[in-house]
């Protein structure tokens, strides 16, 4: 039910967003389909962030269990700071790039 709830709502800010955009914003309605083909980009490339992230944090806590004799827990490695972080490297890399093309 929770999960209906969270599309509903999502649903309904789109909704809102979008009339907006482009009633009082001027936003060009065509233009949607680019937003949400850069929003995807955008979230591939945090997601390949994510991975890497998360690669590299277990890699170094097998490393430092094996080099230290001591116990390191993998749990280090899942905190949901690197997900919020690897989103924004994404969208700095992507923007960087767009930027870089001009």
């Amino acid at each position: 039910m929770e999960q209906v709830f969270s599309l509903i709502l999502v649903g309904f800010t789109s909704v809102g967003a979008y009339v907006l955009g482009t009633r009082v914003l001027g936003l060009p309605a065509r233009d949607i389909r680019k937003a949400v083909g850069k929003m995807l980009e955008c979230f591939g490339i945090s997601l390949v962030f994510f991975v890497v992230n998360l690669s590299a944090g277990v890699i170094g806590i097998l490393v430092a269990r094996a080099t230290i004799r001591g116990f390191v827990s993998l749990y280090m490695a899942a905190d949901v700071t690197v997900l919020f972080l690897s989103v924004l490297q994404g969208l700095t890399f992507v923007w960087w790039r767009d930027l870089s093309a001009l």
